[in-house]
């Protein structure tokens, strides 16, 4: 199995390589240290790692806004560090969307649970937004097909079952889905005009 790419963001020289030695020594891949959070977001777009470990304060643009435009454009998952844990400050990190929390001075042996449910939240939070598309879509195409089976019954007298049948058997004598037959017959009576 491949090892966890991570890219360091921290702008302290220390802290960030004594974070990479114990990093690497628990078997992760570290492909990057970024200095500011404007280097942060370039590093996470362009590098692509499994998972940022950020600083909440860094130089240029704070790390709470470098994990939410990281967030934003590219989806890695983020855990971020501080020497702060004042309520405020861990709300704004789970504002900008981390999804685990380390404090300074670092445990090494608190880096990989941090690590794993950061990526463990990260898959469920993709799921539910795949699953939140899909019933986006299936709404939508069902719009379309109530819409489309409504004009035929309109137009050739058809009851809501033989409409629907109409609807299905040209899906498949075309080899195509509902919604397309649908959207077709929607487009074709905007066409005529009604």
């Amino acid at each position: 199995m491949a090892a966890i790419r991570i890219l360091i963001a921290e702008d302290n020289d220390l802290v960030s390589l004594t974070l990479e030695e114990q990093l690497k020594g628990l078997g992760y891949e570290v492909v990057g240290i970024a200095r500011t959070g404007a280097e942060a977001v370039m590093l996470a777009t362009r590098l692509k790692p499994d998972l940022v470990i950020m600083d909440i304060r860094m130089p240029e643009m704070d790390g709470t806004e470098a994990t939410a435009r990281i967030r934003d454009q590219t989806g890695i998952p983020v855990v971020m560090l501080t020497a702060f844990a004042d309520k405020d400050t861990v709300r704004r990190a789970e504002a900008a969307g981390a999804l685990a929390y380390l404090v300074k001075p670092i445990n090494e042996q608190e880096l990989p649970p941090a690590i794993s449910i950061a990526l463990a939240r990260h898959r469920e939070l993709q799921n539910l937004r795949n699953e939140n598309l899909e019933l986006q879509e299936a709404l939508e195409a069902r719009k379309l097909i109530e819409r489309a089976k409504g004009i035929l019954m309109q137009r050739l007298g058809l009851s809501e079952r033989d409409a629907y049948e109409r609807l299905r058997q040209r899906a498949r004598d075309k080899r195509t889905k509902m919604k397309d037959i649908a959207q077709a017959i929607i487009e074709a009576e905007e066409l005529l005009g009604s």
